[in-house]
């Protein structure tokens, strides 16, 4: 099977469920003709998979670990539990006869990664999702990959992303892409961006300057900083004499950044009418109520559908989670699908990489063959007193799928 096939085919892998509660999670597209799978490719049956080590959920003949680290100190066992009990939502959703899915605990320690990872192996995983972390993802992937087992880990640093090993993470350059592609084809054709120095910056400044090159803009100027008032100051001063030329101001930092460089603007001369203010997700945690961020626009994942997916888990565990956790959800049910789909073949790269993607509580996303993520987001913009409305809602599927 190619991707040409699955485009062929325009199927989008519905992660929704009928029941009332996930009226918010899109459906996707009415049931077509599935793909056969090859006749010589075989999974073993329940009973002929060897006795698992980890925490065991559901019964089905094709199984799946789960790495996490439970047992590591601070926010990473936090983590750790939320996409625990995230996948165990998404278990009670699959069904217990479609998978097996096996939680194994490894910590924040390399060599427990490993061991973790070459249990998964020896005892008949399909399938591996997680880690979490980057520095996890590379050691789990210095077994998997030799195995020839295929990895979802949930990192979002795309280095560790490749051959057998994909992401599915919320990427900093997505968003800043859907930001800037939607601002350039609605009227902002000069762009002044603001990039922190790092490698987070590094990323946004290059997918921004790709995004607004790809819809025939231009970007006015770059500026770099680093997170103190001094270095914003002389920042903002050394782009006050093109701030003319641009339409829009990019800055893709949240947090206390977008309001300290707005004021650094003005309080060098910068005049800001008529200048579109463009930002990400990471604006959820900035001063929306600031009148001079009034009429932004930045992108972020649909707040109602996670809106949804938290309520949910808030009423299963009693507490509320981060969006991240909805990922480890949405990859169970994601395997849970193609299983149920292609049987013996759901993890082939072909279905992984499908074009037309799935769908879930994090939106629509899709595999690319370099093991990162294309995800949907929604466009909003912050309107007085700091309230945000979908001037554009995020995609129910991808273009041409």
């Amino acid at each position: 099977m190619t991707r040409l096939l699955f485009r062929q085919l325009g199927m989008l892998f519905g992660l929704g469920l009928l029941s009332a509660c996930q009226t918010n999670v899109p459906a996707g597209l009415p049931s077509q003709t599935a793909v056969q799978a090859p006749a010589d490719v075989q999974v073993p049956t329940q009973s002929a998979l060897p006795q698992a080590n980890g925490e065991v959920l559901g019964q089905g003949s094709v199984r799946v670990a789960l790495l996490l680290p439970l047992s590591a100190e601070g926010t990473s066992a936090q983590v750790g539990r939320e996409f625990r009990n995230a996948a165990a939502l998404a278990m009670e959703d699959v069904g217990a006869n479609t998978l097996q899915l096996v939680i194994k605990d490894t910590g924040r320690d390399a060599t427990r990664v490993q061991a973790a990872a070459s249990e998964a192996v020896l005892e008949g995983s399909s399938l591996v999702l997680g880690p979490i972390f980057a520095a996890d993802v590379s050691a789990a992937a210095g077994v998997t990959r030799p195995a020839g087992k295929t990895m979802i880990a949930f990192s979002s640093d795309r280095n560790v992303a490749g051959s057998r090993v994909y992401l599915n993470s919320f990427l900093p350059g997505g968003v800043v892409t859907r930001t800037v592609s939607y601002a350039s084809q609605n009227g902002v054709r000069s762009v002044l961006g603001f990039f922190a120095n790092g490698p987070a910056g590094d990323i946004a400044e290059q997918a921004a300057r790709a995004a607004i090159q790809a819809n025939g803009g231009v970007m006015a100027a770059s500026v770099r900083y680093d997170g103190n008032e001094a270095s914003i100051q002389q920042a903002a001063a050394a782009a006050v004499p093109v701030l003319m030329q641009a339409d829009g101001i990019l800055i893709p930092e949240g947090g206390p950044t977008p309001t300290a460089i707005l004021g650094a603007l003005r309080s060098n001369g910068g005049d800001l009418t008529g200048k579109r203010l463009l930002g990400t997700g990471q604006w959820t945690t900035a001063n929306l109520s600031d009148p001079a961020l009034q009429g932004a626009w930045f992108a972020d994942s649909d707040q109602q559908r996670l809106t949804a997916f938290k309520a949910r888990y808030q009423g299963k565990f009693g507490t509320a989670p981060t969006a991240n956790a909805a990922l480890a959800y949405d990859t169970v049910v994601m395997a849970g699908s193609v299983v149920k789909r292609f049987g013996p073949a759901a993890f082939a790269n072909s279905v992984i990489e499908a074009d037309s993607g799935y769908a879930g509580y994090a939106g629509v996303f899709r595999f690319e063959p370099d093991g990162t993520t294309q995800r949907g987001y929604a466009i909003y913009e912050v309107s007085a007193g700091g309230a945000t409305r979908v001037v554009n809602p995020s995609p129910r599927s991808f273009s041409g799928s």
